[in-house]
């Protein structure tokens, strides 16, 4: 439970400051956020299968591993549940 309102207390004070933006930077920050969430998985699942084109396992394995890593960040994220 204490989990929950550490992630409640976190979305909250996101919030407050996200409202205090002006509506123009406000509207970019959520269109970048949902850009990268959008793009940035399917970015590592396509460096994943073209290093299986490519054989033997390599850079684009070796950067399908870095995407991955910045998926599972995105995802801890609590700016989605904001804006």
């Amino acid at each position: 439970m204490a989990k929950k309102q550490e992630i409640a207390a976190r979305q909250e004070a996101l919030r407050t400051s996200m409202q205090k933006l002006d509506p123009d930077t406000y509207r970019r920050i959520r269109e970048d956020f949902y850009r990268i969430a959008d793009n940035l998985k399917p970015l590592a699942e396509d460096l994943e299968e073209a290093d299986a084109d490519v054989r033997p396992e390599g850079p684009l394995l070796e950067e399908h591993f870095i995407f991955i890593q910045m998926y599972d960040l995105l995802r801890k994220s609590e700016l989605g549940a904001v804006v």
